[in-house]
C-alpha cells in the first residue's frame, strides 16, 4: 500500500512540465491562421510587394511582349524614299534626285540623315554638289513652332567657293531637302560651328530664318 503514494512526488514533478508543453501547442495552432490570412491578403495569390509574370515569361521581360532593346531599322521595309535638292550642271535652278533614308520616329533622326546625304553629293552626272564634302553635321535642333536650327561644322564655309549663285544653290539645297521631306519643318535656319554667322560666304544672310523656295528648283527633272 506504500508504494503508490512513492509516486506522488514524480507526478507533482512531471504536472508543470506537461502544461508548458501543452501551451506551447496552443500558440501554434494559433499563430497559423495568422500567416495563412497574411499570404491571402493578395487578391491574385502573389505574395506583397511583387508583381506577377506571365507563365513562361523571361525574367525581365517588358509587358506587353515589348522588346526591351533599341529598334532596329534594317530592310527594305524601314526606308522611305526622299527628294534631295542639288545644284543643275547646265543651269542655275535646283534639280532633285530620289535617294533612300531610314524612317525613325525622330524627325530630327530623319533630318539628319538628309543633311549627311546632301553632303555626299549627287550621284547623277547632270547635278553638281551644294555642300563640301568635308562639311558635317554637328547638330540639328527643331523648335515648337516648326523652325530647325542645322549646325554645320566651318568647312561650309572655309571650303565653300563663293558666288552668289553658288551660295544661294547651297541655302536652298538643305532649306528645300528639309521642309520638301519632312512637312514638321516649317523654316531653317543655318549655324555654323555652333554660331551664328551674318554671311554665308559674301553674299546670303544667315541671321534669318528661310522657308521653302521651289521657284529655285526644277521640279520636272527628278531622277
Amino acid at each position: 500500500m506504500l508504494r503508490p503514494a512513492s509516486f506522488r512526488p514524480a507526478i507533482l514533478l512531471l504536472a508543470p512540465a506537461v502544461f508548458a508543453v501543452a501551451v506551447m501547442a496552443c500558440g501554434r495552432k494559433e499563430k497559423t491562421p495568422e500567416v495563412a490570412s497574411s499570404e491571402a491578403s493578395s487578391p491574385d495569390g502573389a505574395a506583397q510587394g511583387t508583381s506577377p509574370e506571365a507563365p513562361g515569361a523571361a525574367p525581365g521581360a517588358v509587358p506587353g511582349g515589348a522588346a526591351s532593346g533599341p529598334a532596329s531599322f534594317t530592310g527594305e521595309q524601314n526606308r522611305r524614299e526622299v527628294s534631295l535638292f542639288f545644284q543643275k550642271a547646265q543651269a542655275d535652278l535646283l534639280g532633285t534626285e530620289r535617294r533612300k533614308i531610314f524612317t525613325t520616329s525622330s524627325v530630327a533622326d530623319q533630318a539628319k540623315q538628309i543633311l549627311v546625304e546632301l553632303i555626299n553629293g549627287p550621284h547623277g552626272s547632270t547635278l553638281l554638289p551644294t555642300l563640301p564634302p568635308q562639311t558635317r553635321v554637328l547638330g540639328f535642333y527643331l523648335d515648337r513652332f516648326g523652325t530647325a536650327y542645322v549646325d554645320l561644322s566651318d568647312d561650309l564655309v572655309n571650303l565653300h567657293p563663293g558666288g552668289s549663285a553658288e551660295e544661294l544653290a547651297t541655302l536652298f539645297s538643305v532649306v528645300d531637302s528639309l521642309t520638301f521631306n519632312l512637312s514638321e519643318i516649317k523654316k531653317v535656319h543655318i549655324l555654323v560651328g555652333g554660331e551664328e554667322r551674318d554671311i554665308l560666304k559674301s553674299h546670303v544672310d544667315l541671321r534669318r530664318n528661310y522657308t521653302q523656295d521651289l521657284s529655285v528648283a526644277d521640279m520636272g527633272g527628278r531622277s
